[in-house]
C-alpha cells in the first residue's frame, strides 16, 4: 500500500521580514518506487511585529536523479548551498507573484534548492 512521509523546514531571513517554508513529501509507490515533491512557500511582512502574509506557494516534483539529495535534506535539513538557493528561489517566487518571471522559471529555481545539495 502506498504511503507518504513529509518533513517541514523553515528559513527566516536575518531581517526577519521573509519566511520560506519547505515541505518535502516522499511518496512510496505500489511498485516500490519513490517520488519526492517539494512544496515551497514564501511569506513576507513589512515590520517584524506584523504577521506574515503568504505571497506565493509552489509545488514541484523533484527529479528522480535528485532523490538521494531530497532524502538527505529530509534527514539532515538544509545545507549552506541550499539556503543560498532558497533565498534566490524566494526572489524568483516573488517575481512570479508580480508577473515578472514565468512560472516555469520560479519552479526551476525552487527545484534547484534540492539539486544544489552538497553531500
Amino acid at each position: 500500500m502506498p504511503s507518504t512521509f513529509s518533513t517541514d523546514l523553515l528559513i527566516l531571513t536575518p531581517d526577519r521580514l521573509r519566511k520560506i517554508d519547505f515541505r518535502l513529501l516522499k511518496d512510496f509507490k505500489i511498485d516500490g518506487g519513490v517520488e519526492w515533491t517539494l512544496e515551497f512557500g514564501l511569506s513576507e511582512r513589512t515590520k517584524t511585529t506584523d504577521s506574515f502574509i503568504q505571497v506565493i506557494k509552489l509545488t514541484v516534483k523533484v527529479k528522480p536523479a535528485d532523490n538521494s539529495k531530497a532524502e538527505a535534506t529530509a534527514k539532515n535539513g538544509l545545507d549552506e548551498a541550499q539556503i543560498k538557493a532558497a533565498l534566490a528561489a524566494a526572489d524568483s517566487a516573488k517575481q512570479l507573484s508580480e508577473g515578472q518571471v514565468p512560472q516555469v522559471k520560479a519552479e526551476a529555481d525552487a527545484r534547484q534548492v534540492i539539486t544544489v545539495r552538497k553531500f
